[in-house]
């Protein structure tokens, strides 16, 4: 898009080389034919992919500048566009650099300049490089900023230390501790090493013959080996996991997968003992649960030998009333035999028969207690989720509310560290330390209890996972109410608010105050993703039409309503201040632009071009405010004035100072900043290294 309006517009703007300087502006209105068919040959050689041609077509233009130059002509500016086309037809990527950097050297416009830069810029090797500069340099400036943290260098802590060694002690044993623990994590592969390996080997296999190709080998391998031994860790931890989860197929797999690994045979050797020991310990139980015991329980009378009959057959038929009686008749009888578990157990799955649950699951809980055979396989059935989904969802949601007390109370994380600091202080203050503790103590749980309020602090996925299982198992579950009503509850502190809506309204009886709570929930996440993405259309007619009662579907609307058309171009003023040319292009008077409300004056809204008209946004002479004024455009005005606009927009959008937003504006000069905080133990002022940012376009393809 950029070529076609860039040649068109240039060659219509073209001097002729043979005009006379004195008479500038007829010289610039008539047209060079020689001049015309040179940008036609750019543009077919340039699709063409022939460089050969390409270089031509540059010293051609350079000798017609040349001569621009001699007669006191401007020059066409069409050079640098075609130094830039050639050197992406470059047969190798060496050879594309330094056409590059031969576009760079040779001044060009802001536009060619940006982007010879950015062709520079995502060169797969240069990324790379800029990934492991800035990687080793967050290394080190984490290093230095978690060691210094602790001293609180400009905290009144600091000036109080000299007077009271333990306080410094504790501060020097957190530094201490907080930068081993750093250097001990300070080789691990980090996700910028990641990408840079993932990047290196794609240009090798693009360009293996480039110049840098040695170095490029030399850093895959040092990166080969990290990702290696990082690989070796994680499969090595994964098989440890299976093992103390029971779950030795797993085990094996990782273990093995482990010590195919280069380089970590050795460390594989210890999970893939313990492997091998679990099945062998496993294929011994199952070998020797397919054969009775040596010596099995017998009736110790035939009185109790025809009542464990008559149970037996009350068993194989399902009677839960047979069942029953004829296994407590047996328990009464009977009551030290060894088959009275076996009795109890079958009065348990009897009561649940009947439809008796709560009785059922007291029969278990009961024998459970016992260490016999039947107890042991009741605690497995108490313990299996099938066997109670709902007990199943309970017990995580008393979990979930375990985790949320403990952030609450205790906070986000609490280490070695934190505690022996704080024992540190507590000995440097003795009784007073209580109550500064208790004071800090109090606001940190009040600020945690109003973060939990607000956002949930534990994860919802096992309540979610174990429900959502209930549901797809017995959908039509007297419990299944219940169930969603749970599910409700559990996505909406998740922020899920479209699950939240769909089991809500699966319950037989909704709060319509709810339904509308969460539809405004709802809508207001959707209108934030729609002004993230830069106004979204689609999202914002789907918040109108399906949540137009909502406040958000009014800033819906009025998102809609300022969004410029599929055919309009906006342009505004101080696009037209940095290229007043693009007055002339619409037609209008440059006093709109002088400065002076008198005469008429554009505001900041500018200029917006549609088929047929253009709507100027001018501020009122007489009075205070802005008005909108439209003037008429044939078609022929309107193309030429809409290719103008694209072009200074395009323009625009690629000379952008590509400054973080969130930096500020001499941040890279000064590579240090200050920070405080307010915790627990006082209030602390520590200098620091500026971390650089790490920005990628797939920030998950290389954790």
């Amino acid at each position: 898009m950029r070529l076609a309006a860039a040649v068109g517009l240039l060659a219509l703007v073209a001097l002729p080389g043979g005009a006379r300087a004195e008479d500038l502006l007829a010289e610039a209105a008539s047209p060079d034919a020689a001049l015309e068919e040179r940008v036609r040959l750019i543009a077919v050689h340039r699709l063409a992919g022939d460089p050969d041609l390409l270089a031509a077509d540059v010293a051609d233009l350079e000798a017609r500048d040349a001569v621009r130059r001699d007669a006191g002509l401007p020059r066409t500016g069409l050079a640098d566009d075609a130094r830039y086309l050639a050197a992406g037809v470059a047969p190798t990527r060496d050879a594309q650099r330094e056409a590059l950097h031969a576009v760079l050297k040779a001044h060009p416009d802001a536009l060619v300049r940006r982007l010879a830069e950015h062709q520079l810029e995502v060169d797969d090797a240069a990324t790379a490089d800029r990934l492991l500069t800035d990687d080793r340099h967050n290394r080190r400036a984490a290093v230095l900023n978690d060691a210094v943290r602790p001293l609180g260098i400009f905290s009144g802590g600091a000036f109080l230390a000299a007077l009271n060694p333990f306080l410094l002690a504790g501060s020097a044993a957190d530094s201490l501790i907080t930068t081993a623990v750093n250097l001990w994590h300070y080789d691990r592969l980090s996700t910028p090493e990641r990408e840079a390996l993932a990047r290196y080997q794609t240009l090798l296999e693009r360009a293996p013959r480039t110049r840098d190709a040695p170095e490029i080998v030399h850093a895959i391998r040092q990166l080969g080996t990290k990702r290696a031994a990082a690989l070796c860790d994680d499969t090595r931890r994964l098989a440890e996991q299976a093992l103390d989860a029971d779950d030795l197929d797993h085990a094996a797999f990782y273990a093995h997968a482990a010590e195919r690994i280069d380089g970590c045979a050795d460390e594989a050797t210890q999970p893939l003992a313990k492997v091998n020991e679990a099945r062998a310990r496993r294929v011994a139980r199952e070998e020797a649960a397919r054969w009775p015991v040596d010596e099995p329980p017998q009736p110790t009378s035939v009185e109790e030998l025809g009542d464990y009959r008559d149970l037996l057959v009350a068993t194989a038929l399902a009677d839960p009333g047979a069942m029953i009686q004829t296994a407590s008749r047996f328990r009464e009888r009977h009551g030290d035999s060894p088959f009275a578990p076996s009795a109890l157990y079958t009065i348990a799955v009897a009561r649940d028969l009947a439809g008796h649950r709560d009785a059922g699951r007291t029969a278990l809980e009961e024998l459970a207690r016992d260490g016999s055979g039947a107890g042991r396989r009741a605690a497995a059935v108490l313990a299996s989720a099938d066997y109670s989904a709902l007990d199943a969802i309970r017990a995580a949601e008393r979990r979930h509310a375990r985790d949320a007390a403990r952030y609450v109370f205790l906070g986000g994380h609490v280490d070695g560290r934190n505690a022996l600091y704080t024992a540190s202080q507590f000995g440097a203050e003795g009784a007073r330390a209580v109550e500064s503790f208790g004071i800090f103590n109090v606001i940190g749980v009040v600020t945690r209890a109003w973060q939990a309020w607000r956002h949930d602090p534990a994860s919802n996925q096992t309540i979610i996972e174990r429900g959502e299982a209930f549901l797809a198992r017995e959908p039509h579950s007297p419990d299944a109410p219940g169930v969603h009503a749970r599910l409700a509850d559990v996505y909406e502190r998740a922020d899920n608010f479209e699950r939240a809506l769909l089991h809500l309204r699966a319950t037989p009886d909704p709060d319509p105050g709810r339904i509308e709570r969460l539809e405004g929930k709802m809508a207001d996440k959707l209108l934030a993703d729609a002004e993230h993405g830069g106004g979204d259309p689609i999202l914002l007619s789907g918040i109108i039409r399906h949540f137009g009662a909502t406040g958000a579907a009014d800033k819906a609307r009025k998102r809609l309503r300022e969004r410029p058309g599929n055919n309009e171009r906006v342009v505004g003023r101080e696009v037209l201040e940095a290229n007043p040319a693009l007055l002339a292009a619409f037609g209008l008077d440059p006093t709109l632009l002088d400065g002076d409300h008198d005469n008429g004056e554009l505001a900041d809204a500018g200029v917006t071009l549609s088929p047929g008209q253009m709507r100027l946004t001018l501020y009122n002479t007489d009075q205070a405010g802005q008005h909108i004024e439209t003037r008429s455009l044939d078609a022929d005005a309107y193309e030429r004035a809409r290719a103008a606009a694209e072009e200074a927009l395009y323009a625009r959008l690629l000379t952008a100072e590509r400054r973080d937003p969130e930096s500020g504006r001499f941040e890279r000069y000064i590579p240090f900043f200050l920070q405080g905080s307010v915790d627990d133990g006082g209030v602390y002022v520590y200098p620091g290294v500026k971390m650089r940012r790490y920005n990628t376009d797939d920030p998950k393809l290389f954790e």
